[in-house]
């Protein structure tokens, strides 16, 4: 992170906060709820309702990033939320927990469309360092699902737990303070181009859509193999809830490693599949394993991947799909993931009552080493074009155009363009 500018650290920083707040009071709420219900439906609901806003808002709320300008909608997120979490509060402290948990709700359906927006402008804040800021801006989005509830339940302690509401929104003000200065302008627009889809805009890339395929399928994995791991905790490590607190810890917070594995390959699209082969190889390990002590290694590796194939498919969708779309299709893949994640985490109780844990996890190997052979980039004369940011709305415009698309495989490369063979 020292590489990068003060302008795109602020970002980080305040992406890290905004992020962070919203995890953070979710282990408290569902303590509160397991203490005033005996239902375990009503549980299982609080704790879906933080998923939920992902799936049925972030494809229709990215939009506005493509609309607006981006700081604008960045910092408009941040205020909302930061009302919805006040609310959050005063309610935890007066004891209506079911009005905080429906506005943590809110606050995370207000938030939906900053990361998108962020993801977007990334290429206009780091410039020539976008791919390493963009690295790190997915893993703290990635990594704060679980470093912000690890967090909260640290805050779980008698001494710390009545700070526990009021610390998101102290937060969200920090973030908010920190991203006043930037300028997220919104997308150029062509007078004579027309504005493509975002449905458009994957039906003309194929690398675009096999990124949006892989991000769902490691979701659907890791989601899957998160529940795997509790039966072989219990019944062939015999390690107990305790140690399948510990392999739960170990998977999410090697998210923050994922940054080691940016350079498995050369460009996005072959980081992303070689990603998808380690990720298969570390899946297959854990099988065997004879104890928790010799899983861990594994689960931290499926967990590092797993955000690292996350980067570099997110950064295909910033190569392939044009700026004007670029943040409702990342939206879009927002709501996909997440339904993929919520699918995995249904079906894989009956799946593990099937073939047992360690026989899941063998299968979820064998599932991502057929991705990994499915998202083979083109051959080499596919050519993807990245473009400097001087130039990038020519390149925008260009990238809506099919003939110029052919153009651009016949080697016609805008001024100020850098070609990588694919």
């Amino acid at each position: 992170m020292h590489t990068l500018d003060a302008t795109t650290r602020r970002v980080l920083v305040s992406h890290a906060l905004s992020a962070l707040a919203l995890s953070l009071p979710w282990p408290l709420l569902l303590v509160m709820v397991a203490e005033q219900t005996d239902e375990p439906l009503l549980l299982g609901l609080a704790g879906a309702a933080r998923m939920l806003p992902f799936v049925l808002c972030s494809w229709a709320t990215a939009r506005l990033a493509d609309r607006f300008r981006r700081d604008l909608i960045v910092r408009l997120s941040l205020l909302v939320r930061g009302l919805a979490l006040v609310v959050t509060a005063v309610a935890l402290t007066t004891g209506h927990v079911w009005t905080a948990v429906l506005a943590t709700t809110l606050a995370i359906a207000l938030a939906t469309p900053a990361y998108p927006a962020t993801v977007a402008a990334m290429p206009g804040i780091a410039r020539d360092r976008y791919r390493s800021a963009t690295d790190l801006l997915v893993t703290i989005e990635v990594g704060s699902f679980v470093v912000g509830t690890a967090f909260g339940g640290l805050m779980l302690h008698p001494g710390t737990r009545d700070l526990t509401p009021w610390a998101p929104v102290v937060m969200t003000l920090l973030a908010a303070l920190l991203i006043l200065p930037v300028s997220m302008p919104a997308p150029t627009r062509h007078p004579n181009a027309v504005r493509p889809s975002a449905t458009a805009a994957l039906r003309r890339s194929p690398a675009a859509r096999k990124a949006v395929t892989v991000m769902a399928a490691v979701n659907l994995v890791d989601a899957m193999a998160a529940l795997a791991l509790l039966p072989i905790a219990l019944e062939s490590w015999s390690a107990g809830a305790t140690g399948y607190g510990v392999a739960m810890g170990v998977l999410g917070f090697a998210a923050l490693a994922a940054p080691l594995f940016r350079r498995l390959g050369p460009t996005p699209a072959r980081a992303m599949r070689r990603g998808m082969f380690v990720h298969a190889l570390a899946l297959i390990l854990v099988a065997p394993a004879p104890s928790l002590a010799w899983a861990l290694v594994p689960i931290a590796l499926v967990g590092a991947v797993s955000v690292s194939v996350e980067s570099g498919a997110t950064g295909v969708l910033q190569d392939e799909v044009p700026d004007e779309v670029r943040a409702t299709v990342l939206g879009l893949t927002d709501s996909i993931i997440i339904s993929a994640a919520l699918v995995g985490t249904l079906v894989a109780p009956l799946l593990v009552a099937i073939a047992g844990g360690p026989g899941i996890f063998a299968v979820l190997a064998g599932a991502s080493l057929l991705v990994a052979c499915w998202a083979r980039p083109a051959g080499r004369n596919h050519r993807t074009v990245t473009v400097g940011p001087d130039r990038r709305e020519d390149h925008e415009a260009i990238a809506a155009s099919a003939n110029d698309r052919v153009a651009r495989a016949d080697g016609a490369v805008p001024d100020g363009g850098v070609v990588l063979l694919g």
